[in-house]
C-alpha cells in the first residue's frame, strides 16, 4: 500500500514540475519577444468599395512578394495608398515605407507588419466584406518567429519566401 502510495506521489510531483517547466519556459520566450500590438483607430469603419478597394491592393502586394518581384510589389502599394483614407494612418505609414524600398526582401519586412494592420481592419469590418478572406500563417518566416498574412485564396502562397518555400504555411482562420 505505501510502495502504491509512493509512486502515486512520485508521479503526481514529477507531472507537476513539467508544468511547471513548460509555464516557466512559455514565461521566457514572452518575456523576450516585445508584443507588437496592432493600432488602428478604435471603430474604423470603411465601405464595402473600399474595403474592397483595400483587399485587392493588399492582396497584389502579397502576390507580387509571392513572385519576389519589387517592381510589382512597389506598384501594387502605390495602388493601396491611393485605397486607404486619412484615418488609417498605419497602413498609410507602412505602405510609405515599404514603397521606399528597393529590396525585396526589405519589403517583405514590412509587409508583416502591413497584414496585422489589414487583418484587424478586415476583422473591425467583417460585415462590409462579400469575399472570404483566409489568414495563413508561416512558423518559419524571420528566423522561425512565424509570421501571418491574408489571402483570397486557400491555397498557400508564401509571400515570406516566394519561391523558396511556396508552400510554406497554413490556413489559420477563414475571415
Amino acid at each position: 500500500m505505501k510502495k502504491v502510495f509512493l509512486s502515486i506521489f512520485a508521479l503526481t510531483l514529477a507531472i507537476s514540475a513539467c508544468n511547471q517547466e513548460k509555464k516557466s519556459e512559455e514565461q521566457a520566450s514572452q518575456e523576450k519577444e516585445p508584443k507588437k500590438e496592432v493600432v488602428l483607430k478604435a471603430g474604423t469603419e470603411v465601405s464595402s468599395e473600399q474595403l474592397k478597394g483595400i483587399l485587392s491592393s493588399y492582396f497584389s502586394v502579397k502576390d507580387a512578394l509571392v513572385k519576389t518581384d519589387a517592381k510589382e510589389a512597389k506598384s501594387s502599394l502605390a495602388k493601396l495608398l491611393e485605397s486607404v483614407s486619412s484615418e488609417m494612418e498605419q497602413i498609410k505609414s507602412i505602405s510609405e515605407s515599404m514603397h521606399e524600398k528597393e529590396d525585396v526582401e526589405e519589403i517583405r519586412k514590412g509587409f508583416e507588419d502591413l497584414s496585422k494592420e489589414v487583418y484587424s481592419l478586415v476583422k473591425e469590418n467583417a460585415d462590409s466584406k462579400k469575399e472570404t478572406v483566409y489568414k495563413q500563417y508561416c512558423p518559419m518566416a524571420f528566423n522561425n518567429k512565424g509570421a501571418f498574412w491574408l489571402s483570397d485564396k486557400e491555397e498557400i502562397r508564401n509571400p515570406y519566401f516566394g519561391d523558396k518555400m511556396l508552400k510554406c504555411g497554413k490556413v489559420e482562420e477563414k475571415l
